[in-house]
């Protein structure tokens, strides 16, 4: 094979579809942020649970 272009296809795609895969990734990131909101705040009570069961070091006396 002498050049790399022999290789593409000569067909183009329709002029939607661009649209439709930005659509699309929108609508996964949308829905990675929900996801991520609801694990975060999950995560931060968790941690502060685990924080306020913790009793602090006694000091000798």
């Amino acid at each position: 094979m002498e050049n790399f272009k022999d290789i593409e296809p000569d067909d183009s795609c329709p002029p939607n579809l661009k649209g439709e895969l930005i659509s699309e990734i929108d609508s996964i990131r949308n829905g990675l942020r929900i996801v991520d909101l609801y694990v975060g705040d999950f995560l931060s009570v968790i941690s502060s649970l685990f924080k306020s069961s913790e009793k602090p070091p006694s000091s000798p006396e």
